[in-house]
């Protein structure tokens, strides 16, 4: 048996001998006061759709150095699906048990028991793409990236203009390791996309190109279309410097904190997806 095959074994064998719920009636026949509604949050998988329509991508205030992120720019989406949150340490690990991929990262330098709803961390762009063909799903574009994270009002960070180091697992934020997903509720986009900025960087489907009308002088060979675009900030980083804007470029074999999440073509009016409807044009 493989060693992640044990892991993945003990982790649902343990979840099963946990003690369930207790409803029964109190006994002294005293009311009590009905707990406070928790939040409810999307399970594990969960995908939202973000709605065909245009939105500004990249900025003209602070697009990083070197300024890979201007100039700002409008961009029409056809709809799609995206995951709630960043694929996690338990999902990959049975995407390793069920498929004949064995991957190129390693992932299981993040991941121990206890930390089955951490992100999955330290893949290569191959790794993430294998994963989300083998869910059904694909990587998201750049765009589809962005636009999930900012919004149509084009947000600087999920919570507004002002960056607090208490709604995001960056560096300021003092725990220096990977959350599980969704524990900072305030690190979540409009369209309910949790993690988007903080804990973890993201791979993106796409080769890094200069966006229209980008100056390009002095910027060496970092567009030879040999860079993946990451995305997102991490808890490694200082999260005050950066934006939902901000691009990175990594070599595809890269896999430092690196992790990722999957999309998913929404079927567009005439019964096509969005990939065929790309195809034919």
């Amino acid at each position: 048996m493989k060693p992640y095959t044990l892991i993945l074994t003990t982790l649902l064998i343990g979840v099963l001998l946990l003690p369930g719920c207790s409803s029964q009636p109190d006994e002294t026949g005293m009311e009590e006061a009905a707990p406070a509604p928790e939040e409810t949050r999307p399970e594990l998988g969960a995908m939202v759709v973000v709605p065909a329509g245009e939105f500004t991508m990249g900025s003209d205030v602070m697009p990083g150095t070197p300024p890979l992120a201007a100039p700002a720019h409008k961009v029409t989406l056809p709809a799609y699906e995206i995951d709630v949150y960043e694929v996690t340490n338990v999902e990959f690990a049975r995407f390793q048990i069920e498929s004949d991929y064995e991957a190129k990262g390693d992932w299981r330098t993040y991941y121990k028991i206890g930390r089955e709803e951490h992100p999955v961390a330290n893949v290569t762009w191959e790794d993430a793409k294998a994963y989300c063909e083998w869910a059904g799903k694909r990587l998201p574009t750049e765009a589809e990236w962005e636009k999930a994270a900012r919004g149509t009002e084009g947000l600087r960070y999920p919570w507004g203009e002002v960056f607090d180091w208490t709604k995001t697992n960056t560096n300021e934020h003092g725990v220096r390791d990977v959350l599980p997903v969704g524990s900072l509720p305030d690190d979540k986009s409009p369209y309910g996309v949790y993690d988007i900025f903080g804990n973890i960087q993201e791979w993106t489907a796409d080769t890094l190109e200069p966006y229209p009308g980008a100056k390009t002088e002095g910027l060496g060979n970092v567009y030879n279309k040999k860079y993946k675009v990451v995305r997102g900030s991490s808890y490694a980083m200082k999260g005050e410097s950066m934006a939902l804007w901000t691009r990175a470029g990594f070599l595809p074999n890269s896999q430092y904190g690196i992790g990722f999440r999957c999309a998913r073509d929404v079927e567009q009016p005439g019964g096509e997806t969005q990939t065929q409807a790309a195809a034919s044009r």
